[in-house]
């Protein structure tokens, strides 16, 4: 189902919806809720949204491993839905782990995804007044920095000119 559009798989999960609602929840989940794509998602599968009557489902992890792991997340989020129309506690509590395993939906995913990275390298400056050194992750051209202490102990701890931080290298490790 991964070449089919996103209009038609999400009409195929609302469907899914319906079913699983009649055969796993006895019809107690409204049937108000929305089911969408979240382009942004990318560590959860998804998530609910109770005050929105939403439910989403990561794209990347759709796109990645399928329409059965969109099944997978879909039947979770409905079991967060269900706890709460019940008026029980609908985290990932004793109460949902045991209510998914009765009824087949996994609590959590073992999907591979990317992790961030920290940068391999690191941008020394320097102060031209008392020449500190100063390491940062980011070199930012327009909003440059400038000397906390110098700034402090000759502008009143106003950002001054006069100690902006001069770029010295762009350090890389290995």
């Amino acid at each position: 189902m991964r070449d089919t559009s996103l209009e038609s798989v999400l009409e195929h999960l609302n469907e899914h919806y319906r079913a699983v609602n009649r055969s796993k929840f006895d019809d107690v989940l409204p049937d108000t809720y929305r089911i969408e794509f979240n382009p942004y998602l990318r560590r959860l599968t998804g998530r609910i949204t109770y005050s929105m009557r939403l439910i989403e489902i990561s794209l990347y992890h759709y796109r990645q491993y399928g329409y059965a792991d969109a099944l997978a997340t879909l039947e979770h989020e409905m079991l967060h839905l269900y706890l709460h129309m019940l008026g029980r506690p609908s985290g990932h509590n004793n109460l949902f782990k045991q209510a998914a395993k009765t009824m087949g939906i996994r609590v959590f995913h073992d999907n591979v995804y990317p992790k961030n990275r920290t940068p391999r390298h690191r941008y020394v400056f320097e102060c031209p007044r008392c020449s500190r050194m100063v390491f940062r992750r980011r070199h930012r051209a327009a909003n440059p920095l400038a000397c906390g202490i110098c700034c402090r102990e000759h502008a009143g701890g106003a950002w001054d000119n006069r100690f902006q931080l001069q770029l010295i290298e762009k350090v890389k490790f290995a």
